[in-house]
This record gives C-alpha cells, structure tokens and sequence, in this order.
C-alpha cells in the first residue's frame, strides 16, 4: 500500500477545514486546491480585508476629491447630540464634523471627530479643550466613536472619561483616530488623524481657536496620544498642545508578540494584526488562506469587546500565515519599525503611566519597557516626560492613574508650567 506524503496529507486536512469554515461563514467564491480539489478561498486582497461601509447615516459617506483640499480643511458637519449612556446625562451641545487627512504614506483620507461642549459656564478666558482619544480597539466602521455616541444608548468606556472631562467645564473633541479603514494600531495614522481633527475644530468652532489645548488616551487611545505629540513639530506646528498624558501605552508593538499573541490578549493581537494590514497591505503577502475565511466572516466588523473575547482562543498570529515565524520577515519589521514610538521627538510636555510591578501587579499585556525606552528615547531628545508608574494590571491601571492624569491635564490647562519628568 503506498504511503502518503505527511506534507501532503496536511495540506489537504487545512483545505479541508479552510472549506468547510468557509461555507458555515459564507465565503466569496472560491478557486480549486490543485491537491484535492477541495474548493479554496478566493487570494487576499485589501479590498477583503476592509470593513463594511456604514449605509445607514450617510455623513460618514466618503467624499470625492480629497486631494483638492487641504489637511484639515473641514469637508461636512452636522449638529448632533450623543445619544448613548453615561455621556449623554451630562447638559451639551455637539457638533461633528469630517476633515480632510492624510495616511501613514500621504495619501488623502477622510477623517471624522466630534466636538462636544457642556453648557456649564466657562469663566476666565477661552473654553479650555481636552482631545479626548478613546480607545477604539475595533475593526468595525460603526465602532467608530462618532458612529456610537449618536447611534447607541451604551458607550462603554473605562473609565467614562468623556463625562468626567466635561464636568470639570472643559470641552472635548474625540477624534475617530482610526481613520476610515479602521486601521487598528495604526501609529502614524492615528497621529494625523488626531492632528488634523485639531485644525477642523478651530474651523468648527473659532471661539475654541485660542483655547488651551491638552490630550489624552489609554490604550489604543494612547497610540493616537503618543504619535500625535511626536509628530505634532513636524505635521502640524500650527497646533500647540500645552500637554499630552498617555496612558498603558503600546510603545512599540513588537514587545507585544511575547505578552499578546497566542494568549488571553490574542483577539486584539490579531485585530490588530488586521488593522496594520489595511494601512500596510504589503503584509498581505504572508497571508495564508484562513486570512480569507476571517475576511470573508463578521469577524471584520467586531467591535472591541467581542475582539477581545475571542482572545479566550488563544490562536496565534502564526495560524494565519505563510511562514513559521512572521515576525522574521523583512515586510513585518519595517511595518513594526514604522509604527515604534520615540524615532521624533514632542514638543509637548508629557506625563505616562502605566500599570506597574514596581507598585503592585503590574500591565500583563502591555510591557512596561516599552513606555520607559520611550522616555528615554524622549528626554534624550531634550523633550519633558514624566513617567508614573501606578497599581493594578492594563485594565484597573485605566482607572488607577486617571486621578493623577487628570490633575496634570488641569495644571497644564490652567497655565502652571510642567515639572521637569526626565530623571
């Protein structure tokens, strides 16, 4: 009796399983494997990957003839008010408004961000603003927090830091930092996305033009957070922030691979795996062809916390590819070089904090090396960075370090110069 090549033999298992699953999920159409002749998914292409565009509020329909405009030329905008709990209860006025952008390589894009003021008074100068950049953590276009917040009746959000920024009189202009692809993790995006939200916003709202300016995030908020102050000299100096704190920051996601993939924190690896792949789609190259099973699947559309629970799986990023290690291919390294914090340096002063075992537990998902290597890499540069470690893991952290953060924030707000952060 001959024997099977083991190679063989595998190869026509995964065909096999990569059919099947694409007939549960309802597939594209599919070549055949030239092997069993077990029908295969169609190739990968950006296209695949991309969300489903949202067809039932037409604001966030992309315009034509982006590159006639300039960065932050403000493109639409509409009225609203945010219909989803806890920020809704807190009196306000809102505006949304989209702004012409760029992505990671200078292509025009269109960004959307919302503005919103509560009616408290505001006495002793300009309305203060705080850009607000929530952790999306997403794949989904309506994941979107300008989708949400008038969408939803629950915005999760730990800690709610919307209405707890707008009670202190403030207002606050959240960004849709992921751009219109939701381009998850996305560094140099996010950065230009947050920056130009800044420039439509004085559009908007030019009683807010001289206004005192901070920002803040955590998480995937932080992202947005850290590249938008290191690019912020070179991109747009035309917006002067008096302070940015970011908090549990994913420096550099390379660290990532030992903390995240293939454990409990696996879903937002891959999710974010697929977000880099929609800026970078050279990475497509290594994509196997359960890549297009998962494109072909709501998986694509999934907002953070089904993401995130997905992560109980524990899949690899390996599962999904062409080669054993990815993380070895030059197109990997480049794409995670591009998008390590520290290659420029802020303008801004900067306060980061980060769960710590120095304190007590300790963020088991994002190393702390990365957030004090960008210190470093920082106050070498001659830039102010304080670095403050506080108690818990990456979530109860959020809500551990939002005393401190938000007391920096209003110092900076209030005019009072920044202590000196660098040791």
């Amino acid at each position: 009796m001959r024997r099977s090549t083991p190679g063989v033999s595998v190869r026509v298992l995964l065909t096999a399983v990569v059919s099947t699953v694409c007939a549960l999920v309802g597939a594209g159409p599919a070549s055949a494997s030239p092997v069993s002749g077990i029908p295969l998914p169609p190739p990968v292409t950006l296209d695949g990957i991309l969300p489903t565009p949202i067809t039932d509020d037409p604001f966030f329909d992309r315009p034509g003839d982006l590159a006639a405009h300039p960065v932050g030329a403000v493109l639409r905008e509409r009225p609203t008010r945010m219909r989803a709990l806890p920020a809704s209860v807190v009196p306000h006025t809102a505006q949304q408004f989209m702004v012409r952008s760029t992505d990671s390589t200078g292509r025009p894009i269109p960004v959307t961000a919302t503005l919103v003021l509560p009616r408290t008074p505001w006495h002793g100068g300009p309305r203060p603003v705080v850009v607000y950049n929530m952790a999306i953590d997403s794949l989904g276009a309506r994941c979107t927090p300008s989708y949400r917040m008038v969408h939803e009746a629950v915005d999760i959000d730990v800690p709610p830091m919307l209405p707890i920024l707008l009670a202190r009189g403030w207002a606050v202009l959240v960004p849709d930092h992921q751009g219109p692809h939701m381009a998850y993790a996305a560094g140099p995006l996010a950065g230009h996305a947050v920056l130009d939200s800044v420039r439509g916003m004085r559009s908007v709202a030019p009683e807010l033009a001289e206004s005192p300016l901070a920002m803040t995030g955590y998480s995937g908020g932080a992202i947005a957070t850290g590249w938008a102050a290191q690019l912020q000299p070179t991109y747009a100096p035309d917006v002067q922030f008096t302070g940015a704190a970011a908090g549990g920051l994913p420096a550099d996601l390379a660290l990532l691979r030992t903390t995240l993939n293939g454990q409990l924190g696996s879903g937002l690896f891959l999710a974010a795996t697929m977000g880099l792949a929609r800026e970078y789609p050279q990475l497509l190259v290594l994509a196997n062809p359960l890549v297009a099973v998962a494109a072909a699947s709501p998986l694509k559309d999934q907002c953070t916390i089904v993401l995130a629970a997905a992560g109980a799986a524990m899949i690899p990023v390996e599962s999904f590819t062409t080669v054993p290690d990815p993380f070895d291919e030059p197109v990997v390294r480049q794409v995670l070089d591009a998008n390590r914090l520290g290659g420029q340096i802020p303008q801004a002063p900067m306060y980061l904090y980060h769960g710590s075992s120095q304190v007590f537990l300790g963020d088991e998902f994002i190393p702390e090396s990365g957030v004090i290597a960008v210190q470093q890499k920082w106050c070498a540069g001659g830039a102010n960075v304080a670095y403050v470690p506080v108690w818990g893991e990456h979530l109860t952290a959020a809500v551990a370090g939002a005393p401190g953060m938000m007391e920096w924030i209003a110092d900076r707000l209030a005019g009072i110069p920044a202590p000196q952060g660098c040791p």
